[in-house]
This record gives structure tokens, C-alpha cells and sequence, in this order.
């Protein structure tokens, strides 16, 4: 499950002269530069319509990373963002539930939506057996209402999830692909960076 992708075609640039070792070289390191500007201005985006943490979408998290780098007969990069749902434990800054304790009722505060907080009754935060942190609720029996995909961890209790990485980026763009509006300043940076590193390699 992966957010949009940019695949460009090596034809698709003009302002490439015929191709050489040189030429190579500078094209390989433009696509890679590019790619990861283009991976911190998606970063940013989907951190201004969620409140991920900046670790969570960091490119060592490969939640949104450089999938797929440029090199030598291979021009061609690849950002990927994760399409998993996030734990709303990711969103809460209270503390998790000691081992053999039992929840009994309580509000959990969490914060989804950039400076919109929000309660969440008869829930708590509490580790799971792979030592990440989930945030339960306790219900009746149903999944509780308005939930988005629930997961069933025992009787009447069910951990709660928030959006995914490439749901974020998708929310930063009118086109619905945050990838689409960034085509246009990435090529105009690729191009600009490609002369620029072909100056420093005729130079060098």
C-alpha cells in the first residue's frame, strides 16, 4: 500500500545534451538531489494537514522515503509513502498503561488535525506484545462507531488507528497527489542542478 509515485522518463528531458559518461554522471546525481528535496517537501505537506511527529515521516522510518535511486542505465527515482494506517497512540503525548494494570475508564487526548485537539472516552494507551505503543477503547461489544478500521484485540476492546502517510499527502493536494503539483518545481530543479552538476564535473 504506497502513496503516488513519480516514474520520469529519461526523453522526457530537453535540456539533456547526447549522452556521455559525464552526462551520465550529472544526470544520475540531479535525480537523486531532486528526489530528496521532493521527499522533504512531501514530508513537510503531510505533516501540515496531519500532526505526525517528524520522526514518524523522517526517510530512516521508510514511511515516505526514496524508494528507488538513480544510478549508471537507470534514470529513473522513486518516493514512495506508506499506505498502513498510523496508531492514534502516535498522536497522543499521555502515558502508557503499566504492565497488569486494567484499564477502568479515562479520556485519552489526541491531536490528528494540526492544533485540533480531541478526547476519546474509556480509552488508554498501552504496549503491544512487538513493544510498539497502540491506543485501545473499551466498548459494549461493537466496533466502536465512527472508528477508522478497528482492530478486535480481545473482548469488547479494539485499537483505533488514524490516516496513513500517503492518505496525508494525498489531503495536500487539490489533484489529490501531492506528487502531481511537485512534477513542475522538480523538473525545474533537476534541470538547474543537472547543469550545475555537469559544470563541477567538466570543471573537475
Amino acid at each position: 500500500m504506497s502513496a503516488a509515485l513519480i516514474v520520469v522518463e529519461f526523453n522526457q528531458f530537453s535540456f539533456i545534451p547526447e549522452m556521455s559518461n559525464t552526462v551520465e554522471m550529472a544526470l544520475t546525481r540531479a535525480l537523486n538531489r531532486a528526489a530528496d528535496r521532493g521527499r522533504t517537501r512531501a514530508a513537510r505537506a503531510a505533516r501540515e494537514q496531519i500532526a505526525f511527529p517528524a520522526s514518524y515521516v523522517s526517510p530512516s522510518s521508510k514511511r515516505l522515503w526514496v524508494k528507488t535511486r538513480a544510478r549508471k542505465g537507470a534514470f529513473t527515482t522513486i518516493i514512495e509513502g506508506r499506505g498502513s494506517p498510523t496508531s492514534l497512540a502516535r498522536f497522543s503525548r499521555q502515558t502508557v498503561l503499566q504492565a497488569g494494570a486494567r484499564h477502568t475508564g479515562g479520556k485519552v487526548n489526541v491531536m490528528v488535525k494540526p492544533g485540533q485537539r480531541k478526547s476519546i472516552s474509556r480509552a488508554f494507551l498501552l504496549r503491544l506484545r512487538n513493544n510498539n505503543v497502540g491506543l485501545a477503547v473499551r466498548t459494549n461489544g461493537a466496533a466502536p462507531a465512527g472508528a477508522y478500521k478497528p482492530k478486535s484485540i480481545g473482548k469488547n476492546l479494539w485499537l483505533l488507528y488514524g490516516p496513513s502517510v500517503d492518505q496525508a499527502l494525498s489531503a495536500a493536494s487539490v489533484n489529490s497527489g501531492i506528487f502531481e503539483d511537485m512534477t513542475p518545481e522538480m523538473l525545474d530543479f533537476l534541470e538547474d542542478e543537472f547543469n550545475r552538476q555537469l559544470e563541477l564535473l567538466d570543471n573537475g
